[in-house]
């Protein structure tokens, strides 16, 4: 199998380690929802080495995923393991941080509030949530994204869509989760910074 590659991480990888940087700061280990092909994780791994970084996602993606991650070598990244972000829940121990990227809007609203209810259930107390991706703000903020909302739901599935902020943000609030930063990023995306701040 060749390896495989997303142009859309060679493009926002540098931006969002640029932000993360600022906030995955004190070590621990992440958990990353639907990593892909993995180059994520490849690249923030390497910049941010005092993480011990866990890429996940469904079996279909494991194998190529698995390819960047071997390649990379590196002491503080796992193989990828087989975990669906939308089950109701997840098998898996607890987290000091939890990122996602692309990932809301690719999939229902069921799903998007059964992938908070178990974050809320396995991030830490004072654990960090990275959520990006492009988000609503009371209707769609670009012709890009409308168009994006029109190809989920006619090619990848018909409840997917951009997700409105206030949701997002509302959702959140309900499992212990408080925003601490929107950053606006390239391309109408957002990178949404969230901290656990249940039975603090």
């Amino acid at each position: 199998m060749q390896k495989p590659v997303n142009q859309s991480c060679l493009r926002n990888q540098e931006p969002i380690f640029q932000t993360l940087q600022g906030f995955f700061k004190a070590p621990g280990n992440v958990l990353e929802l639907a990593c892909g092909t993995a180059q994520h994780a490849v690249y923030l791994a390497q910049r941010l080495p005092h993480l011990d970084w866990q890429p996940s996602d469904l079996p279909h993606s494991l194998e190529g995923a698995n390819q960047w991650i071997k390649e990379a070598n590196l002491n503080n990244l796992k193989p990828a393991l087989k975990l669906n972000a939308a089950q109701k829940k997840w098998p898996i121990t607890q987290y000091d941080y939890v990122y996602c990227a692309n990932l809301l809007h690719f999939v229902s609203q069921q799903d998007v509030n059964n992938i908070f209810t178990n974050i809320g259930d396995h991030l830490s107390n004072g654990g960090l949530l990275a959520v990006y991706g492009p988000f609503n703000q009371e209707g769609f903020t670009s012709e890009g994204n409308r168009s994006l909302n029109q190809w989920l739901q006619n090619e990848v599935n018909p409840e997917a869509g951009i997700k409105e902020l206030d949701t997002i943000t509302d959702l959140a609030k309900k499992h212990g989760l408080s925003l601490l930063e929107n950053v606006s990023m390239p391309a109408n995306n957002h990178l949404l910074l969230f901290k656990q701040t249940n039975n603090l």
